[in-house]
């Protein structure tokens, strides 16, 4: 049987398994190879004597497989694997339980080569707690996972932010969470091709199982390893922007019957710029003052990160799992470089030159062990986790004032020396099983933070007044315990399917400043529910509705009341006083045709955690403080429509009408409430092409527009966003050359501004967005072979992350 049909017909036999009912006699066998060893995971189809399809399973670990509940009748058994001769054999008569002889597999080294699938589309399943987008053997499956993400139905991804309804995501890979900053992640998933992936699922709002932090889950599910082998790759990146910069990586596995190693090292060294202007108009009685500043930050950076994973199969029903990762960024130098052009309608005008340096070295490692059990009727799990967090900060400022002889009347400079360790343990059980028609899941987890944080920092000018008393040194220590508890029940019907769960979470914890001797103490029991409904009318019609409760909790870094000085007068600080926000999800969802998807969200996301500006008209200063704001809310109509119109052209529509609000307390106009809104409409249309006939040359087209947006209290104005890239792959689809243009048209950046009572300011920032990138990747080995990459983070873990 050809490739193609081999692997439609697996496809097919996995979906239909079981739905045959059969009546007395069992059929058993075992699959070896020429060597005698057991082949697992193969594909054993039974069709009778009208050559019409009966049963079909596939092999256990061990080779063997059983099919029950036969009739009395002749039969043709065929069974295949991926890299062997196909077997069948002649027709057989069954008149009771057999035994078949052993069957042999002759391997076929060039077969996988030629497999190239043509006529399978992504298809898109509606689920009650989520939506899942089926890549596997597609059209998408020819870039890597990153690509496919950006043309998953509801996804956005912009100036590399994955984000789903206006929220960023936490991305899971087989159910593990990936905390790595935007670049890291980018880069894991750019590592990851996409003919390892199955299918990506999107959890607007995540179910029970799921930590109860954080907002909407991607959670990409890969292939299973199948075979036995060694695979490596290679791969190289370079952007061209203002600067240009590389990337390179290696990545090994090697897998027996027993034994999963993987091993990746990647070196990532850039130099980035990113310019920002900035307006401020300062309100004094009798007096306006206009602050304009022309901003350039230039940034060098050489990040190192390891990963080693150790997966051991102790018997059919037991695993064990090693995992041990380490980032490491020494040497990274920022250095920031601007102008002031201050005008008073009372003063004579003046500048301000501001330099300064800030020095940093980040060290992230982390341990992780898992154990696996498979039980008659369900499976067992046990995790233990350990993160050792640790980073240095040294910053050096200095800013001269000149008149408008060029003269000088004031010299402004200081040094400020930090550091942050941060120790996180976690440990969880799991265990899921089948109460009669009813998935029954419940599990534990146990969290311990410790925290600490110092910094030095000296008096910011010669007559130490500088109204800037919120810098000062410090010591913030930081505890925090969470013990949590959860349990989900689901069962589907002919046409209904329902889900439910809760999950308790006990948390202490307490943040202590040492200087300010201020100490913020919480202790509470939170619940977190959640519901699915889902009801298909016919395979035209289905809609669902959904529930969760959810918290977003302080990251470390905003906890430290610390400051960071783009230059003394426009600083960043942190809030010891920061509380957990929570919030209420509701999604109402109607697909037509399963391709037309129409979602109604709205979010109550309560005193939710923000870094909000504020500006001091009497001292002239801006700080941007991280607040709970009062309130905010969220609610839109998306529609979605993913489809290939052609075996050569995929187009992914998103169209999204929006509103944002929050209230929150305006600190330098007198402490009243002040709101925040945006009704805005976003578009992205999507063209991925397939340009030659043998698929080797694909291409794809971007447009993204936002009418307008509400970052904190800031409303972004205009953006849109044109990018384009084309594909080359090569040498029996080992290598990979990519080349992509990103905003071409140089209007991905827009005007933000805050401006209400005596609040007046304004930016744009422009970060490298207009450059072109090329790509290339290399595989070695049985590059099918499926690996066992995947994430060791942990939700505590995502904390680390900065704002």
């Amino acid at each position: 049987m050809p490739c193609i049909a081999r692997f439609i017909l697996t496809v097919f036999v996995l979906l239909l398994k079981g739905t045959i009912i059969a009546q007395d006699f069992t059929l058993t066998g075992e699959v070896l190879d020429v060597q005698d060893r057991p082949i697992a995971f193969a594909t054993v189809i039974l069709i009778n004597a009208d050559q019409e399809f009966v049963y079909g399973t596939i092999t256990d670990e061990s080779g063997s497989f059983s099919i029950n509940e036969l009739d009395d009748a002749s039969y043709y058994l065929k069974v295949s694997f991926v890299g062997y001769e196909e077997y069948s054999t002649d027709a057989f008569s069954l008149s009771g339980n057999e035994q078949l002889p052993k069957i042999i597999l002759e391997f076929a080294p060039e077969g996988l080569d030629e497999v190239i699938i043509t006529s399978k589309k992504p298809t898109v399943v509606r689920k009650p707690d989520r939506l899942v987008f089926n890549v596997e053997n597609t059209i998408l499956s020819s870039g890597n996972t990153f690509d496919i993400i950006k043309r998953t139905p509801g996804v956005i991804v912009n100036q590399d932010q994955i984000s789903v309804r206006n929220e960023g995501v936490t991305i899971y890979l087989n159910d593990r969470k990936i905390d790595l900053d935007v670049e890291e992640i980018q880069s894991l998933l750019e590592s990851i091709g996409g003919d390892a992936i199955k299918s990506i699922e999107v959890i607007a709002n995540p179910p029970a199982r799921y930590d109860s932090e954080g907002g909407p889950v991607l959670n990409i599910i890969s292939s299973k390893a199948v075979s036995v082998g060694y695979k490596g790759g290679v791969t190289a990146r370079a952007t061209y922007g203002i600067f240009p910069k590389y990337a390179l990586g290696t990545s090994h596995y090697f897998k027996t019957k027993k034994v999963n190693l993987f091993f990746n090292y990647s070196f990532n060294p850039q130099k980035s710029s990113f310019q920002s202007d900035n307006f401020i108009t300062y309100q004094r009685p009798g007096e306006r003052i206009r602050w304009a500043q022309d901003y350039e930050r230039k940034n060098w950076s050489q990040a190192h990160n390891a990963n080693l994973i150790l997966d051991y199969q102790i018997n059919e029903k037991e695993l064990f799992s090693f995992s041990a990762v380490a980032l490491y960024s020494p040497d990274v130098f920022d250095f920031t470089r601007s102008q002031t052009d201050v005008i008073s309608t009372v003063e004579d005008p003046f500048t301000i030159a501001t330099e300064s340096d800030l020095d940093s070295e980040r060290t992230n490692v982390a341990l992780d062990v898992q154990y696996k059990k498979t039980l008659e009727n369900g499976e067992i799990s046990a995790n233990a986790h350990h993160t050792n967090f640790s980073r240095e900060r040294d910053q050096r400022l200095r800013s001269i004032y000149r008149d408008q002889a060029d003269e000088t009347f004031r010299n402004v400079q200081f040094e400020s020396a930090s550091f942050q360790d941060i120790k996180i343990f976690t440990g969880q059980v799991d265990y899921s099983t089948q109460l009669g028609g009813v998935a029954f899941n419940t599990g534990g987890k146990f969290s311990s933070i410790d925290s600490r944080s110092v910094i030095n920092f000296p008096l910011l000018d010669d007559t130490g007044n500088s109204g800037l008393d919120e810098a000062q040194n410090d010591d913030f220590l930081y505890d925090e315990r969470i013990l949590a508890g959860y349990l989900s029940l689901s069962k589907d019907w002919e046409k209904w399917s329902v889900k439910g769960g809760l999950r308790a979470e006990q948390t202490n914890s307490k943040g202590t400043s040492v200087a300010l001797d201020v100490i913020n103490d919480l202790d509470y029991l939170e619940f977190f529910p959640t519901a699915y409904l889902q009801y298909t009318l016919s395979d035209n019609h289905s809609f669902s509705l959904d529930y969760a409760r959810r918290v977003n909790r302080p990251r470390y870094q905003d906890l430290n009341p610390f400051a960071y000085f783009l230059n003394e007068n426009n600083f960043d600080e942190g809030n010891a006083q920061l509380v957990p926000a929570f919030s209420h999800r509701f999604n109402l969802n109607y697909t037509l045709l399963g391709e037309y998807s129409f979602d109604l969200y709205w979010r109550d996301n309560g005193e939710d955690i923000l870094g909000l500006p504020f500006q001091n008209n009497e001292n002239q200063f801006l700080r941007t403080s991280t607040q709970n704001v009062l309130d905010s809310k969220s609610w839109g109509l998306d529609f979605t429509h993913g489809r290939s119109l052609a075996d050569w052209y995929y187009l992914y529509s998103y169209l999204s009408a929006f509103h944002e609000e929050i209230t929150f307390l305006a600190e330098e106009s007198g402490n009243v409430r002040q709101g925040a809104a945006v009704d805005g409409f976003y578009a992205y249309l999507g063209n991925y092409i397939t340009i030659s006939k043998d698929k080797t040359w694909t291409a794809e087209v971007t447009l993204e527009y936002i009418s307008k947006f509400l970052i904190s209290s800031y409303i972004q104005d205009e953006v849109i966003t044109v990018n384009a890239g084309i594909q080359k792959t090569f040498w029996n689809k080992r290598g990979t050359l990519k080349i992509t243009g990103n905003d071409l048209l140089g209007q991905a950046n827009a005007l933000l501004t805050s401006r209400y009572l005596n609040q007046n300011n304004s930016f744009i920032s422009i970060p490298e967005t207009q450059n072109v990138q090329i790509g290339f990747t290399y595989k070695f080995g049985n590059f099918k072979l499926e690996d066992n990459n995947r994430s060791t983070e942990t939700e505590e873990q995502e904390r680390l992350n900065d704002k």
